[in-house]
């Protein structure tokens, strides 16, 4: 008789704490961040080192995939996998996985490359995990600025040095306007450039892109990608071009955009209106309140 009585007065101290149908806390971690990588040495320990300051170690993964090697990556957990063929609709499906595991554990999670680095608004936020924690809906969609070197006699860039105050400059393309971070389950076309889930553009979020920032990594990089054993239906389907693209090509995208350098600073551009319209602005300088981020 004693214990039923105390499982019942248990029962109550329960509906008294919690009220009735009140839900319990949520127990997940705040923010996940992860990337899938193959033999990425230049720009992976700058993006570690980023995200871990912004989502704390231990919060951070690498789906490896099939790397000769990688370099060391302190606070972070690193998944390896098979290597096979590159397809991007396998990729995708592998990716949305691993999403959709993380957010058991974590309430919000953000999947990017590893040369996409999204800083918060630092006029409002302090970090990304602050920012996800007052996001203002379930999937965000950021402002994506292509970080792309000014000129064609710029120093090389300082990967162990601030970054963006080497490369002050971007280009707002819808391309980059991606929704890369979210609290419920995504599901990405290749090249996660859209999602079919509803999204919200938030021009407090942006995503600064450093593919192009310095001319000769991108070309290595480019001698790396266009080798790889892509599948026949990533090639029938033109998945994954602009990492096929010839060196000539590059280097014409990248004078295209130096010729329309502007002063002028990039918040100073209707970015919404830009993203809304699928379009691209310019070369324009970054605002100097992003310029220390990384």
């Amino acid at each position: 008789m004693a214990s039923i009585w105390k499982r019942v007065r248990a029962a109550f101290a329960q509906v008294f704490r919690h009220g009735p149908g009140r839900k319990q806390p949520d127990a997940r971690k705040p923010l996940a961040v992860f990337t899938m990588v193959y033999n990425e040495h230049r720009m992976l320990p700058v993006w570690a080192a980023y995200y871990r300051a912004q989502a704390g170690a231990g919060n951070i993964f690498v789906l490896d995939h099939g790397s000769d090697s990688l370099p060391d990556l302190p606070g972070c957990e690193v998944t390896p996998l098979k290597r096979a063929e590159l397809d991007e609709v396998d990729r995708c499906a592998q990716i949305q996985a691993f999403q959709k595991k993380l957010l058991k554990k974590y309430r919000t999670v953000l999947f990017t490359d590893c040369d996409e680095f999204l800083v918060a608004d630092p006029a409002r936020f302090a970090s990304l995990q602050e920012y996800a924690a007052h996001a203002p809906a379930t999937s965000i969609r950021c402002v994506g600025v292509d970080v792309i070197a000014a000129a064609q006699d710029l120093s090389p860039v300082q990967w162990d040095h601030p970054i963006l105050v080497q490369r002050p400059y971007g280009a707002v393309r819808v391309w980059s306007c991606k929704t890369l971070l979210s609290s419920v389950p995504l599901t990405w076309g290749p090249g996660f450039h859209d999602c079919k889930e509803h999204k919200t553009l938030d021009t407090a979020l942006w995503m600064f892109h450093l593919k192009y920032a310095d001319e000769d990594v991108v070309l290595k990089r480019l001698s790396v990608t266009r080798a790889l054993p892509w599948s026949a239906q990533a090639r029938a389907l033109r998945h994954g071009e602009s990492h096929r693209m010839e060196d000539q090509a590059m280097v014409g995208f990248i004078r295209a955009f130096q010729k329309t350098r502007s002063e002028t600073s990039l918040d100073t551009l209707d970015l919404a209106g830009i993203v809304t319209a699928g379009g691209e602005s310019g070369l324009h300088r970054i605002p100097e309140r992003f310029l220390s981020a990384f």
